[in-house]
């Protein structure tokens, strides 16, 4: 064999070797542990959607860190004061078909109790759980250990609060 043919032969090898090594990193989604996108199948309550990867994959229930949205009726108890327009500011907040950023907090657990994700949430960029709270569509909800964004949360919560935004208005609390 010439030194031309051997050349290409050898050049075809390695990037037949390079593509087969990169191709499975290329087209693997990112982790839901720690960030990634997906597209909201469901919102279920002012701090609980349904979600699923971008490969159709379901994640099942997302619980939104930090927040506590009033309790939609259930199980024979009525609802409670703001669940409707809390559960109307997330679906508004993310949509079904909207793609949106999940994101872990280190400091928490993966799953609460009830098997949901535990996770931040973002849509274009901007954060929904502090948009829902700045709007008094939730209250903020402390952890143990702190959340990171706990302090942001406090605030927007504080500032709902001292405006008598949303269920700040009328719930008396």
């Amino acid at each position: 064999m010439t030194r031309q043919p051997l050349r290409v032969l050898l050049a075809l090898a390695t990037a037949l070797a390079a593509a087969a090594v990169l191709t499975p990193h290329l087209h693997r989604p990112q982790p839901v542990g720690e960030e990634g996108a997906v597209v909201v199948t469901a919102v279920l309550d002012g701090d609980t959607l349904r979600a699923q990867d971008l490969n159709g994959d379901d994640l099942g229930r997302v619980r939104l860190l930090g927040v506590d949205a009033p309790e939609l009726a259930r199980d024979g108890r009525p609802a409670q004061c703001w669940a409707e327009e809390a559960s109307a500011a997330l679906h508004e907040a993310t949509p079904v078909g909207a793609r949106i950023t999940l994101q872990r907090d280190p400091t928490q657990p993966d799953r609460d109790s009830y098997g949901r994700l535990l996770r931040y949430v973002a849509r274009h960029g901007v954060d929904v759980q502090r948009d829902l709270l700045r709007a008094g569509a939730a209250r903020s909800r402390a952890s143990s250990p702190a959340l990171q964004r706990q302090h942001v949360y406090t605030v927007a919560a504080g500032d709902a609060q001292q405006a008598r935004r949303g269920l700040w208005s009328g719930c008396g609390r």
